[in-house]
Formats: structure tokens, sequence, C-alpha cells
């Protein structure tokens, strides 16, 4: 139901939807939901948790099972891009204007450049990255990160979410390479 409950969001964000209608689209009872979360915001919050989460332990997978830097640079940050395809501008637009949501984003990221400068450091230290300051690296991606969940900077670019990740990685990525065929 969780991943039903996501997929609604994802496409039509929280604000617009009641949870009559939430609840004929999941086919459940209101009650139900109800029994998830005391109220709609918490159904999101719950849905948002759920989806960041899922990114971070997937990105860990990833990048745990390279050596390489470049490998787990891209290992840990492809989940963030595959598993963001779903959301729509309507979702994005409710999480940056729901503050609890918000709140968790925001420390999500904060979590995902930590590993990110990290992984950066130990690419530095090998021989395998330029010879960036690393902690300047993951602020970057961060602040490159925050602009991109502005849906009205997406509006202004006339790129997805999605999209707008994909080609941030590839900035990052062939910037950061001592060698593109590495």
């Amino acid at each position: 139901m969780l991943a039903d409950l996501e997929a609604l969001f994802f496409a039509k964000g929280f604000r617009t939807i009641t949870v009559d209608e939430i609840a004929a689209q999941l086919k459940c009872s209101k009650r139900t939901l109800y029994e998830i979360a005391p109220s709609k915001q918490e159904l999101f919050v719950l849905v948002i948790e759920t989806w960041l989460d899922r990114i971070r332990h997937l990105g860990w997978q990833g990048a745990l099972q390279h050596d390489d830097p470049k490998q787990r640079v891209m290992a840990y940050l492809e989940p963030g891009v595959i598993e963001s395809r779903p959301a729509s501008r309507q979702f994005l637009a409710d999480l940056q204007s729901y503050r609890p949501a918000l709140a968790l984003l925001e420390a999500h990221q904060t979590q995902r450049t930590n590993v990110l400068m990290e992984i950066v450091e130990d690419g530095i230290r090998r021989g395998k990255f330029k010879a960036f300051h690393s902690a300047l690296v993951a602020e970057i991606f961060l602040a490159a990160v925050n602009r991109i969940n502005e849906p009205s900077m997406l509006e202004r670019s006339g790129v997805g979410f999605s999209q707008a990740f994909e080609e941030l990685f590839q900035i990052l990525t062939t910037g950061l390479f001592q060698n593109s065929g590495d």
C-alpha cells in the first residue's frame, strides 16, 4: 500500500488530493489510511521518509559494490536519479512548500553530500580524482541539488527533475575525474 501511496503522491502531490480521493485510488478505507498515519500530511511525510531511506540504502549498496572511486560515485548517485524519475512538478512543489517534508529532504541531502565527500576524498587520495577540496565539491553539489529541487528553476530551464539530476551528475563526474576513459 505504501508503494501505491508513493506513486499517487508522486503523480499528484498531496495538497490538491483529498483523503477520500486517496482511499478511492488505493481501493481502501479512510480508516486504513488513518491507521498508517493520523493525517494526509503525515501520510505524505511517511512517503517522503520511505523514499529518501530507499535512496540512501540503494546508494550505499551500490557504492559498496565497487572499489574504483569513479564507479562508487556513479553507483552512489544513481539511485537518486532512478528513484526520483516519477516525481511530478506538483509533488516537488508540495515537497518544497511543506516544511516537515522539506526538512526531511534537507537532512537527506546533507547525509548524501557527506558520504559523497568521503568518496571524493578517497578518490583524491588514490589519485583517481583531481585534487579539488572535497568539502567544496560536496557543498557545490548540495547547492545544485537544492536548486534542482525548486520547481520554478525546472520550469525555467525546461528540464524534468530526473533529467536535471542526471545532467548534474554528468557535470560533477566529467569535471572530477582525471581521465574520461578511466
